[in-house]
């Protein structure tokens, strides 16, 4: 099967244009990937930050707490005044678990809310020879939910071949025939390439007019954030993340890195204007929401980013380009000559600083200041590595499912017995 290619006369945008909107997968991907959960406060404060730097399509949840908290989300948008009124919300489903999800959306949730918020059906595929992806949808109209999304899952290769692009055209129809017109691409296990991204949003664009497409970008090999960004300069009208990258396994595209390279190519967002700054606030709360340990290097919202050693060869001030940076020094970077620079630059009297020898003696005091704290700083690294280690090695694996239906049929008299097919009930001792 031959590869895809541009559609004819294609054109790529790479500035001044405008999208629809960005959603954000902070909360649900969070959620997912955070091993030991996240509580509904927190999780209503980095909301309230999300939507608070300009990002109004938010992704709730896909468990079966997730509905009462969508109650909470609704209440703080519409009776606390806490969320922007422009705020939508949408919540997760798939084929593989409907029927309890579609249970506590009508249990938890007022027909009022039912109404106002999105539901993201996936996995569509499944059983589609009885029409379960219909049946479902027709069963969530029946408890009053009237708008819906789509999310398609692929596991796609480094190119996109046309029976695969076939296969997804098979489904956006299925969508379509439901009056769905909002639908998310999956790059399901993160393998797609930043050149198959840019032919399959064109062609996706060109064929379904009517859609509403953007893309779900997982990042396993580092360049989901380009091809979130490659999709949109190819005709996808959406762009999807979450704050500091938060996503299953490697993570999704960093909404603040999209944000910051709208800012620069004049890309603007017609649900409303995104505020960079909050968007780092964001993605450093949404590290203390999941107990994630800080990467204080991560591109744009990292802790450290914006600091620079000053005694090498700067090249961004060699080359005259202006950002707000603060400065440090270390052991490679300590330079005679940069000393007296940054004396002069100080306010430092030129003739006191022409001395060698007391710039020697500034050079050693501060190198043995240096040696010292590292020193000091390999003890402190070692032993929080260790303790960030043991951390995360307490987790509920899948052995811990058996563990527990072992101790629930202890707690009720049941016992198994080897080789039963089921447990057999006896007099507890």
């Amino acid at each position: 099967m031959s590869a895809l290619s541009f559609p004819a006369g294609h054109r790529p945008r790479y500035e001044n244009f405008e999208i629809k909107a960005v959603s954000d997968e902070t909360i649900r991907e969070g959620g997912e990937r955070a091993p030991f959960g996240a509580d509904n406060h927190r999780k209503l404060r980095l909301i309230e930050a999300i939507t608070g730097a300009g990002v109004t399509d938010i992704d709730v949840g896909s468990g079966l707490d997730e509905a009462a908290f969508v109650r909470n989300v609704l209440d703080a948008k519409h009776i606390m005044g806490r969320i922007p009124a422009a705020a939508q919300f949408s919540f997760n489903l798939t084929l593989k678990t409907w029927e309890p999800l579609i249970e506590t959306l009508e249990r938890d949730l007022p027909p009022e809310y039912r109404d106002e918020i999105y539901v993201s059906v996936g996995m569509i595929e499944i059983d589609s020879h009885n029409c379960l992806f219909e049946r479902v949808v027709d069963r969530l109209r029946g408890i009053g939910v009237h708008r819906f999304r789509s999310s398609l899952l692929n596991a796609f290769s480094t190119t996109i071949d046309e029976q695969k692009y076939e296969h997804l055209g098979t489904q956006i129809e299925r969508c379509r025939a439901q009056g769905i017109e909002l639908i998310r691409i999956n790059d399901s296990v993160g393998t797609l390439l930043p050149e198959a991204t840019a032919v399959l949003a064109a062609n996706l664009v060109h064929d379904n007019p009517d859609i509403t497409f953007y893309l779900h970008g997982h990042n396993d090999y580092g360049i989901g954030t380009a091809n979130s960004l490659m999709s949109v300069f190819h005709g996808f009208q959406m762009v999807e993340g979450g704050v500091a990258g938060v996503g299953n396994r490697a993570g999704l595209p960093e909404i603040e890195s999209i944000a910051a390279v709208f800012a620069r190519n004049s890309i603007t967002v017609a649900d409303g204007e995104l505020n960079l700054d909050g968007l780092v606030r964001a993605a450093q709360l949404s590290e203390e929401t999941y107990m994630a340990v800080p990467d204080p290097y991560r591109a744009i919202s990292g802790f450290l980013v914006r600091n620079e050693n000053a005694g090498i060869v700067n090249v961004p001030d060699y080359l005259g380009v202006t950002r707000d940076v603060d400065y440090f020094l270390n052991r490679i970077g300590l330079f005679p000559n940069y000393i007296r620079q940054i004396l002069i630059e100080s306010g430092v009297d030129a003739d006191a600083v022409s001395d060698p020898g007391f710039l020697d003696a500034v050079y050693g005091h501060l190198a043995t200041q240096m040696d010292e704290m590292y020193a000091r700083k390999r003890v402190d690294y070692d032993a929080l590595a260790a303790q960030i280690q043991d951390f995360y090695s307490d987790l509920v694996r899948l052995e811990h499912v058996q563990l527990a239906a072992m101790d629930v049929l202890g707690r009720r008299g049941l016992r198994t017995v080897a080789g039963a097919t089921g447990p057999e009930e006896r007099m507890s001792a």
